[in-house]
């Protein structure tokens, strides 16, 4: 008896500490599984891609990286020859150097100068005594951070086939192929997060029921503290990640509804790649670009996207060709795929076209145009894109399912037998 009593005791005065133990390692898999999901799910297929991020008026080229529970947040590296201010860079280091006296800072800075005059951001003769930077000078930027509060302004994540490297296109083929074709261990992959994010839905349900209970005799200040501590714990801001309306459209053609950074609301077709709660990821996408081309006196000067690109031009070789008779203009497409010509714009007016030109066509214009003026085309260029769910809608599939497919082959079998028969 005496043992038994021991034994109590013992188990009596442990017991709080086996609680403990049993709760943090509850809390552990909870935040395991809330840490899966704490990365949107469609940036983990970009993370470490390099796009064009087009955010407000602007557009930002790099290595995309987003950290866990940054709320669809997410950061883009320039490449190296988009750095921008590169001597700043190197006068920091400098400053450093000269303040510390550590060598590290001037070795640094005289490998950050060779190779920045390889890439051609420094002159070529340039040396470190010829960086003169002081307080004035505007700062260098590697990279553009696009905070989950500015996902508003946020029109697309888009990465350009015509811009990617072999080994880039060998991998995305690769993807395309696997969403096409799905292995077994992918659909039973598939299938385990989608059940996790089931398990992490029901765990954010119940955990928010019984603390809404346990709060509601709570002072309404330290019941506000309460429900943030949740959110944070709990990661509210993941949502409700499965759809299944998107989810029996992975890897189907769909159609697109977008509102696109023109101000115009358009229709684009896809292979739907993936989706969250904030992002659809839509691949083999004919992408319309917006481009204006500056004339002066018969000659195009430039031609750029609408939007101003940082971290990297977007090259595309020459698109248009100028030809004046008398008063009549020819513009000629001169590029080896169809674009549409909007509408030509200057300082008194404007003159709308609006036709698609096929390579080789052209479209003469027997009107007064002054020497200097804008010509406003679309080029459609194969891309892959990301697009924020605010504006962007899957409004049906684009082909019809193997099984749904069968049903309209015997129906339309049916009316081609009741048409020879009445």
């Amino acid at each position: 008896m005496g043992g038994n009593g021991t034994i109590g005791q013992l188990l009596e005065s442990i017991r709080p500490i086996l609680y403990l133990m049993g709760l943090g390692i509850s809390l552990s898999l909870i935040f395991s599984i809330v840490e899966m999901f704490s990365v949107d799910r469609v940036l983990k297929l970009v993370r470490g891609k390099k796009v064009f991020v087009f955010i407000g008026k602007e557009a930002y080229y790099g290595r995309l990286e987003t950290p866990p529970r940054a709320k669809g947040g997410f950061e883009i590296f320039y490449t190296c020859s988009g750095i921008e201010n590169p001597k700043s860079m190197i006068g920091f280091l400098l400053e450093n150097y000269q303040e510390t006296g550590n060598e590290k800072f001037l070795e640094k800075a005289k490998i950050l100068l060779e190779h920045l005059k390889e890439y051609g951001l420094i002159e070529k003769g340039a040396s470190l005594e010829d960086i003169n930077v002081d307080s004035w000078s505007p700062p260098s930027m590697v990279s553009r951070k696009v905070y989950s509060d500015e996902l508003g302004n946020l029109w697309m994540i888009i990465s350009f086939v015509d811009m990617m490297s072999e080994e880039e296109k060998k991998r995305r083929w690769k993807e395309l192929s696997a969403l096409y074709v799905k292995p077994f261990i992918k659909t039973a992959k598939r299938r385990t997060y989608n059940a996790l994010s089931y398990v992490k839905d029901k765990i954010t349900s119940a955990i928010s029921s019984s603390t809404g209970a346990f709060m509601a005799g709570l002072p309404a200040d330290l019941r506000k503290a309460v429900e943030e501590a949740e959110v944070k714990a709990i990661g509210a801001t993941i949502g409700q990640s499965y759809d299944p309306l998107l989810e029996n459209s992975i890897g189907r053609l769909v159609a697109v509804r977008v509102d696109d950074l023109d101000g115009e609301r358009k229709l684009y077709q896809g292979i739907l790649g993936e989706y969250s709660d904030k992002y659809l990821y839509v691949l083999d996408v004919d992408y319309r670009l917006q481009m204006i081309a500056k004339v002066n006196k018969g000659q195009i000067k430039s031609s750029e996207p609408v939007v101003q690109v940082f971290g990297r031009r977007i090259k595309l070789g020459q698109h248009l060709a100028l030809k004046k008779e008398g008063k009549v203009m020819e513009i000629r497409n001169v590029w080896e795929r169809p674009l549409k010509l909007e509408k030509l714009s200057f300082k008194d007016g404007e003159i709308t076209i609006n036709k698609v030109l096929r390579p080789g066509e052209s479209v003469k214009l027997e009107k007064d145009v002054p020497e200097e003026f804008s010509i406003h085309y679309e080029i459609a260029l194969e891309s892959d894109v990301v697009w924020p769910r605010s504006k962007a809608v899957v409004v049906g599939l684009g082909d019809y399912p193997p099984r749904i497919l069968g049903t309209v082959i015997e129906g339309l079998k049916i009316k081609d037998i009741v048409k020879r028969v009445v």
